[in-house]
């Protein structure tokens, strides 16, 4: 009889949960290469090769990406070795997760760790050509205290360093350690671990959590400016108390609000049954304890029993929350990831303790899978209409102005979404915010860029934000009304006034209505 080494079945499940999650996420990832559309802060980057990560607090992002290219002074496109890179990591990340949790089946591990990653909030990050990897690093060193370190002080230190690591590559990242912290206090009570044990532990997290962000606050927080710095002041005073609970809500409802009535009625019971077998197992221990422990202690238990969900939903934005103004975006919300995938290991775990097959949760686990594998596909395909339609429009502009004498160019109005891209975001309502638009609208500075791969040396007098030039800017527009155009298309009507080209861009009724003396947009001032 053959005996086979425990340390070679280990690296042979090793492998396998790699290979398995490195082919799920090539599903998600496919979609977005095909479209092969530079994301937000990529167009500057890729045209111009600035870096801008370290004003945003994310040096080693900067180190990570100038090392990759031998740096000389400006960055180029390397994708999609980065995006690449950032599944491989993410797949690494689930072969840690099946080692610190005992999954011995691989496909199981791979479904409960493969949302970390292919959440759709997620998909915004994967977008990024020079972000992904950074972005994915900082979920790696976010996850190395819980499920790599061990305990003891040395090991309470490197978890210290190893959290001011995450949150020099992308802040946000702090959340997935947060519900990985939960779920290790929820886990712990399936072993029936003592209730001051557990109580021990989950003080020293939080002193890991609150030690590197003051650090990373002392070195590296003070030197954050621009738009990261106005979006990351906090609350100072009591009186701003009640903006947790706001902003609380408004998370909330940004997810609520991210998927039409129908997924949430498909995905709606499962998510609640997560909850039901959290709250179970929880309400389990602490009847296991009761005759062991005060009055008080049970009542402390019950009490955290339940209110898990609510912990583990307050975990996803996590120190967000006590912001005076959050972002609200999608590549904010990695805890969304982290708290399926934490729900997900505390079902196999608790199911596993009650004696029920783990079939359950590889069922429910491949329910959600199968959901972010349709929206990956989804979101590629707007994702690659809106690059397709918007290269149309440009195009055809970039010719216009090639006609005309003058170099100053004034935008106003947006042609919007391609069809099929605003026919997908009517039926995954999260696709508005993640398909951005990069002719016209709100956003000048991208606009701006974008034009760049199409007109050289134009002026594009929106961005003076001057009092005098903006009041110019909107009489411009006010005359175009009852200017004669140079030049009509399907998409934008051109006119020169003063020298300048006036593009005014949708519906005609759109473009010269009772609201055209309405402010112009202002830039959004920067690299994000």
């Amino acid at each position: 009889m053959s005996h086979t080494d425990p340390d070679t079945r280990t690296r042979a499940g090793d492998r396998s949960v790699f290979v398995i999650l490195l082919a799920l996420y090539g599903v998600v990832l496919y979609p977005i290469l095909r479209a092969d559309r530079y994301y937000n802060d990529d167009l500057k980057r890729a045209l111009i090769g600035r870096t801008g990560w370290d004003s945003n607090g994310r040096p080693l992002t900067t180190l990570l990406m100038k090392l990759l290219q031998c740096y000389d002074h400006a960055l180029v496109d390397i994708s999609p070795f980065t995006q690449l890179a950032a599944i491989a990591m993410l797949a690494g990340i689930g072969v840690l997760i099946a080692r610190r949790y005992a999954i011995r089946s691989p496909w199981l591990a791979a479904l409960v760790a493969f949302p970390l990653g292919a959440q759709p909030f997620y998909m915004e990050n994967l977008s990024y050509k020079f972000d992904a990897l950074s972005m994915s690093f900082a979920m790696l060193f976010a996850l190395v205290p819980v499920l790599v370190l061990g305990q003891g002080r040395r090991a309470g230190w490197l978890g210290v360093l190893a959290l001011f690591v995450s949150l020099n590559f992308y802040q946000p990242a702090i959340n997935v350690y947060l519900m990985f912290v939960l779920l290790e206090f929820a886990m712990a009570q399936l072993r029936d671990q003592a209730p001051r044990d557990l109580w021990k532990q989950l003080a020293v997290r939080a002193g890991q959590f609150l030690v590197s962000m003051a650090i990373y606050e002392i070195i590296v927080g003070i030197h954050v400016n621009g738009w990261v710095k106005r979006k990351s002041v906090t609350i100072h005073h009591l009186s701003d108390l009640p903006q947790v609970g706001r902003n609380a809500l408004e998370f909330a409802r940004h997810i609520l609000h991210a998927f039409n009535t129908q997924w949430w009625l498909y995905f709606g019971p499962a998510l609640l049954a997560l909850a039901v077998i959290a709250v179970a197992a929880a309400l389990g221990y602490a009847r296991r304890q009761r005759a062991l422990r005060s009055t008080r202690m049970n009542a402390a238990l019950v009490a955290a029993a339940l209110l898990l969900p609510v912990a583990a939903l307050l975990c996803v934005p996590g120190p967000m929350l006590v912001l005076l103004d959050p972002l609200l975006a999608p590549r904010v919300l990695i805890g969304v990831g982290a708290l399926l995938s934490a729900a997900l290991i505390l079902m196999q775990g608790a199911l596993r303790c009650w004696c029920f097959s783990e079939r359950w949760t590889i069922a429910l686990s491949s329910l959600f899978a199968l959901g972010m594998c349709v929206f990956a596909s989804a979101y590629g395909n707007a994702l690659g209409e809106q690059k397709c339609y918007e290269d149309r429009i440009a195009t055809r502009l970039a010719d216009d102005l090639a006609a005309l004498p003058t170099r100053a160019v004034l935008l106003d109005g947006s042609p919007g979404m391609a069809p099929i891209t605003r026919h997908i975001g009517e039926q995954f309502p999260l696709m508005r915010e993640l398909v951005p638009s990069y002719i016209g609208g709100s956003d000048l500075f991208h606009t701006h860029i974008f034009l760049l791969y199409y007109i050289e040396d134009f002026d594009d007098i929106r961005l003076n934000t001057d009092a005098a030039a903006q009041h110019r800017n909107a009489a411009l527009i006010e005359r175009s009304c009852s200017a004669t155009p140079v030049s009509t298309t399907s998409h934008y009507t051109l006119y020169v006034l003063d020298d300048v080209a006036v593009v005014r861009m949708g519906a005609q009724e759109q473009r010269c209505g009772n609201d055209t003396a309405a402010p112009l947009a202002q830039p959004s001032g920067g690299i994000k």
